[in-house]
């Protein structure tokens, strides 16, 4: 990642905490499918490093489980507002502002976590040099049999997203790269609404062969719900809670990835 994309994603995510935290706020979809799978491993006690943790939701709502949390951002403002919302919420959260790509040498981090949480900067890191360099740091400090959780955004369900939410973009020069790279079943990276990597979802397997991680799950974080997501959330929560339920059952369904905006790989140290 060039020292410009680094000053272009800081300045977005410092921009306007509020938004990114309102982002995951009233049961979305994106938020309840990490959260099972983090239950499916991360146990009260356990300590937690979320890289790129953003205004905190994850890392707040571990630390509500009675995790030790240790969060990392780029974003300054993002930290102050992730330290505020943990006062708030009666929570004790270490934050530490600093680049993802060099973990490694940051003397304020642990040797070693049981869990590492990666759902951010292989958002950003258009370069798959720097995605790699974020991926051998976490790895480095995860304990043996500990699990990793590393976000990508698809390229595929972003596409779902141009089409649901402003399907105009289709015709702007801006979204060429993205719809050629969507012809051509390939990844991209470049302006998006920040400098953004759009993972075309059977990329992301290949990629990850070349850490040290025994894969346990690849999922989609919204699920085949993503395309309608908007009209499912305005209704009853007994119908939204239905639809969780579909979307959970199928998330991990090779032919349902494509539908979801947020991919997740879960993987253990080996």
């Amino acid at each position: 990642m060039k020292v410009d994309d680094a000053v272009l994603v800081k300045a977005h995510y410092d921009t306007d905490p509020q938004k990114e935290w309102d982002r995951l706020a009233g049961g979305k979809f994106e938020f309840r499918m990490a959260a099972h799978y983090f239950n499916k491993y991360i146990n009260p006690g356990d300590s937690v490093l979320d890289i790129g943790g953003g205004t905190g939701r994850y890392s707040i709502w571990l630390a509500q489980k009675g995790c030790a949390v240790t969060m990392l951002d780029l974003s300054e403002r993002s930290i102050a507002f992730a330290e505020r919302k943990a006062r708030e919420y009666g929570v004790s959260l270490k934050t530490i502002a600093g680049d993802a790509r060099y973990i490694s040498a940051n003397p304020r981090l642990a040797k070693k976590y049981d869990h590492i949480l990666v759902m951010g900067p292989l958002y950003h890191l258009v370069d798959e040099a720097d995605r790699a360099m974020v991926l051998r740091g976490a790895v480095s400090h995860l304990r043996k049999h500990g699990k990793l959780f590393a976000s990508f955004i698809s390229l595929t369900g972003g596409m779902v997203y141009t089409a649901r939410d402003v399907p105009e973009l289709v015709v702007s020069p801006a979204n060429e790269a993205i719809v050629a790279a969507l012809m051509k079943g390939e990844s991209v990276g470049g302006e998006g609404f920040t400098r953004a990597f759009y993972v075309y979802p059977d990329k992301i397997l290949p990629f990850m062969e070349q850490f040290p991680l025994k894969k346990l799950h690849l999922f989609a974080q919204e699920g085949i719900s993503a395309p309608f997501i908007h009209r499912i959330m305005a209704l009853p929560q007994d119908i939204i809670d239905k639809w969780f339920e579909i979307s959970l059952a199928v998330c991990e369904k090779q032919e349902f990835l494509a539908f979801s905006e947020h991919l997740m790989f879960v993987g253990e140290k080996k």
